[in-house]
């Protein structure tokens, strides 16, 4: 557990030496402390700890008159402590005001003398404190975060002549790190603290590019498998047992243990077996739900099963499974055929992607690079980029040879949410947003708009959204792999090929982790265009040229 003091002081009201609790002082309660902060009859006060942290507050408590009982209300947005919770449907297109869904961020307390006591366990970066009655005065000393974020050494590293793109990538590896937890990935640290194993694909890609290979993917690919139930699908959505495939097809080429992946034969081929039965003898699927993210599958708050987008990224996403499952299960000399059957029936059909990004993009990742999905991509430049599958994009946009785009669109998209104050990256977000709207670090403005309150889409409206979510760290991996061009090939990261698109940079340093090492490699551009690198590589791993 690290803590955390306060960096500043938002809002204070009946409130005597607000300002002592920014200094750092001994975390400990004694019987003659001095400089003390009281909270004198109806007070309230808002902490901001500078960056989104996971965890709770403790606060050391000198002397309680009156009443004791005290509300605490967690916010990853100021204006997030100063709502109050109002749950309604949750459903898509929800109204929903703030929630305590799956943490407590709004609940009371009662503080006694000379206490030391540590509260709560959600997402946050702001913290409010409101005595509850007239007669109360409660005399502090300190309060701060605790904070209970993973605390592994980055072996990844990523620096360019941007600062922008530098703090994308910071913000995105704080992201994740933020998600690591109880050995697994979570998609979001105030809510959905849930595996969801689809989510977690950007996210392993992310930590690939931090950490290398670390057991959250191992551990939370064995709790999907043990969650699933019976004839059913993962996370009872039909494409995340598809993302389980990917997920596992990839993680072993990263991690290489043979011995350590049979466990999961048995289930890779009742996924297979499962997914034969939806795909039809013409190549149409027929899923009970073609979802890959909410915006293309969903269509004025109702779900619309057949929407062309969303039927066409069910089929793309059914063969870059099929073609994980057939790799793996290869290498173990399993039977391949019906893998290759149901790839056979998939290409009789072709699709035509109307208007999603996401979509195309995973188009051009099963192999359909066609210049409808180029078209699709291409525009209206960042608008329609997506959190969840951003990676996906942006490396679509640069596979047509657009990379200068791709991180001109990554920029403005990410972007956007750093200029609002953002420090992890969140669930959604839209570029229309930006129009008129405050800070989440300050109190909301007469006449702007409120981007927590007033924002959010589908099962993710208003408070709820999460403003820390772990998919959004897929841009991680697309800086790594397409901008500093570090492709792993083959099995166990033991050869590395390196083709670096600058996408406009100048120059860029990079540290990637591999079972041998660190791999160093470093990009300049030069006067005469071309571009000069430099490698030191661990010994074990080969660096492969062209």
């Amino acid at each position: 557990m690290k803590y955390l003091f306060p960096k500043r002081i938002l809002l204070s009201e009946n409130v005597t030496g607000a300002e002592k609790l920014l200094t750092e002082r001994t975390l400990q309660i004694g019987l003659c402390e001095k400089d003390l902060t009281v909270l004198k009859g109806k007070a309230s006060i808002i902490f901001d700890f500078g960056r989104e942290w996971s965890g709770g507050a403790r606060i050391l408590t000198w002397d309680v008159e009156g009443n004791k009982t005290v509300r605490l209300r967690f916010g990853e947005s100021v204006s997030e402590t100063c709502s109050d919770v109002n749950v309604k449907n949750l459903g898509p297109n929800a109204n929903g005001g703030a929630t305590n869904d799956h943490s407590n961020r709004d609940f009371t307390v009662e503080l006694q003398k000379y206490s030391d006591m540590t509260f709560g366990q959600t997402g946050f970066r702001f913290l409010r404190i409101d005595t509850l009655s007239d007669d109360a005065k409660i005399s502090i000393k300190t309060v701060v975060a605790a904070v209970d974020t993973d605390t592994r050494r980055f072996k990844g590293s990523f620096t360019c002549d941007d600062p922008l793109v530098n703090d994308i990538w910071n913000t995105a590896a704080h992201t994740l790190r933020l998600c690591l937890q109880n050995g697994y990935f979570w998609d979001g640290i105030k809510r959905d603290r849930l595996v969801w194993i689809g989510d977690t694909y950007p996210e392993m890609r992310a930590a690939h590019c931090l950490f290398g290979d670390i057991p959250e993917t191992v551990n939370s690919l064995v709790f999907a498998e043990k969650e699933q139930p019976t004839d059913g699908w993962i996370d009872d959505i039909c494409t995340y047992s598809l993302w389980w495939l990917i997920i596992l097809g990839d993680e072993y080429k990263v991690n290489g243990n043979k011995e350590q992946f049979t466990r999961f034969i048995p289930f890779a081929k009742e996924i297979v077996e499962r997914v034969s039965k939806h795909v039809k003898e013409d190549g149409d699927t027929a899923f009970p739900w073609d979802f890959l993210d909410w915006p293309s599958c969903y269509t004025d708050g109702q779900p619309m099963i057949k929407k062309e987008d969303s039927h066409a990224g069910a089929a793309y996403l059914t063969k870059v499974a099929m073609e994980k499952a057939r790799d793996f299960l290869s290498v173990y000399g399993e039977d391949t055929s019906l893998c290759e059957d149901i790839l056979a029936r998939l290409a009789k059909k072709s699709y035509n992607v109307q208007k999603y990004k996401q979509i195309a993009a995973l188009g051009v990742w099963s192999g359909d690079k066609s210049e409808n999905n180029e078209r699709v991509l291409m525009a209206n430049g960042a608008k329609g980029l997506s959190t969840f599958l951003s990676y996906f994009i942006l490396s679509a946009v640069a596979s047509y040879g657009h990379a200068d785009e791709a991180l001109s669109m990554m920029k403005e998209y990410y972007g956007g949410m750093l200029s609002l104050g953002a420090t992890s990256f969140w669930e959604d977000f839209d570029l229309d947003w930006l129009d008129n709207v405050g800070r989440i670090d300050e109190l909301p403005k007469e006449g702007q708009r409120d981007i927590h309150r007033d924002t959010g889409a589908y099962c993710y409206t208003s408070y709820r959204h999460s403003f820390c979510h772990g998919w959004s760290a897929g841009v991680v991996a697309y800086l790594a792999e397409t901008v500093a061009g570090i492709k792993p090939v083959g099995t166990g990261t033991k050869r590395i090929k390196i083709q670096p698109n600058l996408s406009g940079l100048k120059h860029i340093k990079i540290s990637y982790p591999t079972p041998y090492g660190i791999l160093k490699v470093e990009h300049t551009l030069c006067k005469n265009g071309k571009v000069k690198t430099k490698v030191d590589a661990p010994k074990g791993v080969e660096i492969v040229k062209e």
